[in-house]
């Protein structure tokens, strides 16, 4: 792997970076190929891509079974795929990460691999896909329009009162991503910090943040922010997803708190010399670098 000052070098040369894009190997459309990817990057001006496979380790409870393993060869052949095209052209440049869940409390991430597999990446981007402490079934949360069906029909509110309210489920999911960061073994860049509190749906946040929990959340990712900080870790911003025709005044609006505590996030990484990044989670050639004009309105 890179040492996080050599990604920071390479990402420091490029003028606009997507740090969060999927690929063919891992739950992006079949052309998302490198060499497709780059040139649909370097089309829309981006000349910085971090590729985020993801990679699952089963998880299971007495009624679900959740994710099957991920084969460790994706990460080979994406290298092969990016040292190919780094040979026939190379304008923009390719970090190779992995998105490993969060998968407990104590902060152990899904990631298992060999010593060739680890090798072929720059580093790792842990990340809350699903709640360690909500029931499987909640890995809805995670899907946009699952978000509004589970609560309106009260179920999620149910699940968040058994661990001790909405409060409490985003108190701890700050301790899982302190945990995982602080314990990470490799090059690390904390993965999609705003999609817990992304305003994708049409309603609902995936954890059920409410301007009641602002002050809240603003305290949970200092802690975070901090761990961030003293493990020279990377931040990934990714969370906010739009629509080919949505506009960015459309984006916001309504969603005062949760843009309120987006540029918190922000203000707070500047004010500690946190390298964060904006990604797309671009499952899509077509999604690549679709939210820079909601990252630039707001926080450039």
């Amino acid at each position: 792997m890179k040492s996080i000052k050599e990604i920071r070098e390479i990402l420091s040369n490029c003028k606009c970076v997507d740090s969060h894009v999927h690929t063919h190997l891992c739950d992006g459309k079949e052309d998302m190929t490198v060499k497709n990817i780059a040139e649909s990057a370097k089309s829309c001006g981006i000349d910085g891509i971090i590729l985020t496979p993801h990679f699952h380790k089963q998880v299971s409870d007495d009624t679900l079974v959740l994710y099957s393993d991920t084969n460790q060869d994706i990460f080979l052949k994406l290298r092969e795929e990016i040292d190919r095209y780094e040979r026939d052209d190379g304008a923009v440049k390719i970090i190779l990460s992995t998105e490993a869940d969060i998968i407990s409390l104590d902060g152990e991430i899904s990631l298992n691999v060999n010593k060739e597999a680890e090798a072929a990446l720059d580093l790792v981007t842990p990340t809350m896909n699903y709640h360690p402490c909500l029931p499987l079934e909640f890995v809805g949360l995670t899907m946009g329009k699952k978000i509004d069906e589970l609560h309106e029909s009260g179920a999620y509110e149910m699940a968040a009162a058994k661990v001790g309210g909405i409060g409490e489920v985003l108190s701890l999911m700050y301790e899982a991503q302190v945990n995982a960061i602080k314990r990470c073994e490799y090059p690390s860049m904390l993965g999609h910090l705003f999609m817990a509190h992304s305003f994708h749906p049409v309603k609902n946040n995936a954890f059920g943040a409410k301007p009641e929990h602002l002050e809240l959340m603003k305290d949970g990712v200092k802690q975070l922010l901090s761990a961030c900080k003293s493990a020279n870790a990377l931040v990934d911003l990714t969370g906010v997803h739009m629509t080919k025709t949505q506009s960015v005044a459309d984006k916001v609006k309504g969603n005062g708190f949760l843009v309120e505590f987006q540029k918190y996030v922000v203000s707070e990484c500047r004010k500690m010399g946190i390298c964060a990044y904006y990604g797309s989670d671009a499952h899509s050639l077509s999604s690549i670098g679709r939210t820079i004009d909601y990252y630039k309105a707001l926080f450039e």
